[in-house]
């Protein structure tokens, strides 16, 4: 059950890592989104061993944070041209 514990925590902070340091790219907030939820995944497991139907939910909800996020990714692609969070954003002129 250790491991388990310390890859909760190492995808929490590696997903942490991605989203407020890699920021650059919308692709790599969208992973360390996914890292962090997968963290969570592993974080319920470990503490929701034998409840079966809330490790499925918070699968599902990991599943359609992903489509979600693939959704937008393509969105902005169309729109902006690129996936460069400077696209994305308004400078206010």
């Amino acid at each position: 059950m250790v491991w388990t514990e310390f890859l909760a925590v190492f995808l929490m902070m590696m997903g942490c890592f991605l989203i407020f340091r890699m920021n650059k790219h919308l692709l790599c907030l969208f992973v360390g989104l996914e890292m962090m939820s997968l963290g969570l995944l592993f974080a319920t497991h470990f503490i929701l061993m034998n409840n079966f139907w809330l490790i499925l939910l918070i699968l599902c909800l990991a599943v359609c944070e992903a489509s979600v996020c693939l959704a937008l990714l393509v969105s902005v692609m169309r729109l902006c041209g690129d996936d460069l969070m400077s696209s994305v954003l308004m400078d206010g002129a």
